[in-house]
């Protein structure tokens, strides 16, 4: 077995420009390690386990800089990576939300279990499911085709809109 494991996977089509993906970290030492994580323009809702601990839901607010993570020994991390689209429409953020960097959700957010947790695809599914339920029945178009080309060009239409903007209100 491998000391550490990190496998991905994207998400169903019909979720694909409000969830990036569904990650699976492993730490199979039986040391805890620490890791850096570096901003990726995502929210992150992260459920942990051990054999010997509960189950933990945090959510990662969107990260402004880098950070040190402490992966404690035996543990499995399962995480559901979120677009800025996916956070506003799925948890209600709006980008200035939430304040620290970590929260504590409460104990069977999104009727997630430790039993839940014993594959990425099953949990990935059981997410899904959950998701496409609390799905919003309408959406703001213009918002979805916005972060549609903001994610798309890597942020570079932000960018040059933002700077055709400022041309033209100058003048």
């Amino acid at each position: 077995m491998q000391d550490f494991e990190y496998i991905k996977i994207v998400p169903d089509e019909r979720l694909s420009g409000f969830v990036e993906s569904f990650l699976l970290c492993a730490n199979h030492t039986d040391e805890d390690k620490e890791v850096i994580i570096f901003p990726d323009g995502r929210v992150d809702i992260m459920f942990s386990c051990t054999d010997q601990e509960p189950l933990v839901a945090e959510l990662f607010n969107l990260d402004k800089k880098a950070r040190r993570y402490i992966f404690k020994k035996q543990t499995k991390l399962f995480m559901v990576c979120l677009t800025l689209l996916g956070a506003e429409y799925l948890l209600g953020y709006n980008g200035t939300d939430f304040g620290k960097d970590e929260i504590r959700l409460p104990a069977g957010f999104w009727d997630i279990s430790k039993e839940d947790l014993t594959s990425l695809d099953s949990f990935a599914e059981k997410v899904s499911e959950k998701l496409l339920e609390i799905f919003p029945k309408k959406m703001d178009e213009r918002k979805q085709q916005l972060f549609e080309l903001i994610y798309s060009s890597g942020g570079k239409a932000l960018s040059s809109t933002l700077l055709t903007a400022r041309k033209n209100s100058n003048g």
